[in-house]
């Protein structure tokens, strides 16, 4: 009898879990480690008194990938659409809370920027295209296309939401490719999006179109429901939480994986090797002398900790009408917060009748020395704040804290090093993969999206290792996506 291939993914987060998801289905034997007690990573959903709490993500887009997920799930009746008023946010400035554009007449009229911005934008299509080689920080490249004030009261306070990190330091071709595909492509940032806009509004008016045009989502239970259904998916029995992984070695034939569990290690062996941990925690894995090199290049990765402070009003106690996504806060205004989603206004069901949730996010690269505040500290910062911001009177009923000490992969300048070196301990040990967040992409979408081309990698690996193992053909995507896109639609 020809053997079945089999994989370990190291990681149950979303990407490891996707990852697995796929694999199963091309008929590859899977098993998924854990060193944590339980699935999903930072993508946990709390239930407590009357309140819904996401301890990571509150939403995702629903991309082709993430729709054709969501109904092979049958997720699709538990999928809750964002209300409209989530295509409102707000940024603070000057100790107010503003209205963000969301057209160019609306960006005119608003006070976020002064008139000389506004014009300095409407100028953009006439700077130059920048000709010169090497990495460039997001905050060079706004600086350089639309000015200072748009990077200071636009984009620094969108990259403290997305990433919780530094503009000056991030790379905008890895942070924010299509910033600087629309520079390649299009020479100008607002002749480009104007072209996509275009290119849009013609897509969805065609018909067979195979994806849905992407929403924000959640689910009725919170995010938590995506990761505990790929987890049933797969089957629990092949997920072993709280088993971290000590070491990966090369025997020629297979790839061993040294594993501990409640004090007692053990060897377990696989075709391929896929790690979608975060680099702190490969760095922490004993691999082969050829590899050591290249781990250290994982060190210049920075995961900054965050720490969400979820707090439960009455409405009364909320001046603001929080008719909106949310409120972000530039480093300008020199706050403890980096930004307040409205988490009721989002998606029904997350408070008490006549409650309202605010999820408020601190930490990141401007406040690492919060980590490790008590939630009494935190709130002695942030509750000031909101009463000067949305105007918030008067103690919280309810209140969760969650803090992540190693949060986000931070996609700086010079990131190229870290692909390179992933790739170079992939040669070093064959049939082991190193990928995940920081190669693919932090959003949620990215992640599942990351695991159908991870697992399609490693399928190539085991061909290559081990040409005559039984799997069956992958599934045709195409035309599952074509079926997903009328489900959801």
């Amino acid at each position: 009898m020809v053997p079945v291939p089999r994989a370990l993914v190291c990681g149950a987060g979303l990407t490891g879990l996707t990852t697995a998801w796929h694999l199963r289905r091309r008929g590859v034997d899977v098993t998924v480690l854990e060193a944590g007690p339980t699935v999903g990573g930072m993508m946990q959903t709390t239930h407590r008194d009357g309140y819904l709490v996401e301890q990571g993500p509150n939403s995702c887009m629903l991309t082709g990938e993430m729709a054709t997920l969501v109904n092979a799930l049958g997720l699709t009746a538990q999928l809750r659409h964002a209300a409209p008023q989530a295509q409102r946010r707000y940024i603070v400035r000057d100790g107010r809370a503003l209205a963000v554009p969301s057209s160019p007449l609306a960006l005119l009229r608003s006070p976020l920027l002064s008139l000389f911005a506004k014009l300095r934008i409407l100028m953009e299509p006439l700077v130059p295209q920048r000709t010169s080689g090497g990495d460039e920080s997001v905050a060079a490249f706004v600086r350089r296309r639309l000015g200072h004030e748009p990077l200071t009261w636009a984009v620094d306070p969108f990259v403290s939401g997305v990433y919780a990190g530094d503009p000056e330091r991030l790379s905008v071709r890895h942070a924010f490719p299509r910033l600087a595909t629309l520079e390649q492509e299009h020479g100008s940032i607002l002749r480009g999006a104007i072209a996509g806009a275009r290119k849009s509004r013609i897509a969805r008016g065609q018909p067979g179109l195979t994806s849905p045009h992407a929403t924000m989502v959640s689910f009725i239970d919170g995010m938590g429901s995506l990761s505990d259904a790929i987890a049933d998916a797969i089957g629990r029995e092949s997920i072993l939480t709280g088993t971290r992984v000590v070491a990966i070695t090369d025997t020629g034939a297979q790839r061993e994986v040294i594993v501990e569990r409640d004090g007692v290690r053990s060897t377990l062996s696989a075709d391929v090797v896929i790690s979608t941990l975060p680099l702190h925690a490969v760095r922490a894995i004993d691999l082969p002398a050829a590899a050591h090199d290249s781990l250290t290049t994982f060190a210049n990765v920075d995961y900054p900790p965050v720490i969400s402070l979820v707090l439960g009003f009455r409405r009364e106690q909320v001046a603001h009408a929080l008719d909106g996504f949310g409120c972000l806060v530039p480093s300008a205004e020199k706050r403890t917060t980096l930004g307040v989603l409205f988490s009721t206004t989002l998606f029904e069901g997350r408070a008490p009748a006549g409650h309202v949730l605010l999820t408020c996010f601190v930490g990141g690269v401007r406040h690492r020395e919060l980590h490790g505040a008590s939630t009494e500290a935190l709130l002695k910062l942030v509750l000031p704040e909101l009463g000067e911001l949305l105007g918030v009177r008067g103690a919280p009923t309810f209140v969760h804290q969650t803090a992540w000490p190693q949060a986000i992969p931070q996609y700086n300048v010079g990131h190229d090093a870290c692909a390179t070196a992933a790739d170079a301990i992939e040669l070093a040990v064959p049939g082991l993969l190193v990928d995940g967040q920081f190669r693919r992409g932090v959003s949620v979408g990215d992640c599942v999206a990351a695991g159908e081309r991870i697992a399609a990698r490693a399928c190539a690996v085991m061909d290559a290792l081990s040409p005559d193992a039984a799997r069956p053909a992958a599934v045709d995507r195409d035309t599952e996506r074509v079926a997903t896109s009328a489900a959801i639609a």
